[in-house]
């Protein structure tokens, strides 16, 4: 996917309305336990993601008209869904903000972080306002609403865009697998799947093999919201301690580049790295020494260049002086000065 011409993400967009009403057609053949609206929909990265390479609008297209397309294939009428359509639409056009935040291309922990939020951002506001309509309007209990549209809907897709959208943006070269965001991913995908299968395990090994049909849905999608909070926390904490753990790293990594390109000044911004105790800290302590050896050396080299260049300057003035008064012309001259001097003293 790497046509960016307008005509090119028209066809795009299209193709993913396709791909997302046949989706949600086929998911909506099963709903989640205790609900009878919303179901596991792996898809939902699909808009967001379309949001995030192509822009809001292509995300709000996809998403709206692709959830409203999907009813039709189910034979259901989407007006009266209009709410969700929206709902899927804005889901879609959130993530696209990230254009505007200057980090569709993400290559730094604070972009991730950034994409990450607008993310959760995507699966939550929309669906919070589809609920409400369900209330105001189909004069739905606000529990009802909570536990068996909202809450169900917003943890799976919370889930499922955590996991799958930075693989689609690694695809497509959206994400920068620097060091930092690799570690910090690495630390998000193994929270993930450490506290969903903690979450799995438990209500498995407490209810048996119909676990699913014996656990009420409140209970269900209440222990499903502290799971999802776990994994939110885990990778808040992640992205603290990468950030301090790579920090240095990545200041070793700019003052090596400007050191290369000649700023040995710039050695003066590890003074407070070097004074870590840890291995970061000898490493630039050591990184130190060097360049100050290298600058030192360098100076020197010039100086021994500038005195080569001047010895080399008179040499060539001694030849060329040599070979002047070497000729006939100038032995010529000389002799007629000296006539000249003589008639005069005379």
């Amino acid at each position: 996917m790497n046509d960016r011409h307008p005509v090119g993400r028209v066809w795009w967009c299209i193709a993913g309305v396709v791909v997302y009403a046949c989706m949600n057609a086929l998911s909506g053949m099963k709903y989640l336990p205790g609900c009878s609206f919303a179901e596991l929909r792996p898809q939902v990265c699909l808009p967001m993601f379309m949001g995030l390479y192509f822009g809001p609008v292509a995300g709000f297209f996809v998403g709206a008209g692709g959830d409203s397309l999907g009813y039709v294939l189910a034979g259901e009428n989407p007006l009266p869904l209009w709410n969700w359509a929206l709902a899927n639409g804005l889901m879609g056009l959130i993530p696209g903000l990230a254009g505007l935040l200057r980090v569709r291309v993400v290559a730094t922990l604070r972009s991730m972080q950034t994409a990450y939020l607008l993310i959760l951002m995507a699966v939550s506001l929309p669906f919070a306002f589809a609920a409400t309509m369900e209330v105001l309007c189909d004069h739905m209990p606000p529990g009802a609403a909570f536990y068996d549209l909202f809450l169900p809907i917003f943890i799976t897709d919370a889930l499922f865009g955590i996991i799958l959208i930075p693989l689609l943006m690694l695809i497509c070269r959206l994400l920068t697998l620097s060091i930092p965001i690799a570690i910090f991913l690495m630390s998000t995908y193994l929270t993930s799947i450490a506290v969903l299968g903690t979450y799995s395990t438990s209500i498995f090994a407490l209810r048996g093999r119909n676990a699913l049909l014996l656990v009420a849905p409140k209970e269900l999608y209440t222990l499903g919201i502290l799971a999802l909070l776990m994994i939110v926390a885990g990778f808040t904490v992640a992205s603290y301690f990468v950030n301090r753990l790579t920090a240095p790293i990545v200041r070793l990594t700019e003052v090596s580049g400007r050191i290369a390109a000649g700023d040995y000044g710039s050695m003066d911004q590890l003074s407070g790295l070097a004074t870590r105790g840890d291995e970061l800290g000898r490493l630039a302590s050591a990184f130190q020494i060097m360049g100050g050896k290298v600058d030192e050396r360098e100076h020197l080299l010039k100086v021994q260049v500038m005195e080569l260049n001047l010895e080399i300057n008179q040499a060539k003035q001694r030849k060329e002086v040599a070979r002047i008064t070497s000729t006939d012309y100038f032995r010529e001259l000389k002799s007629r000065v000296k006539s000249l001097r003589t008639a005069h003293e005379t």
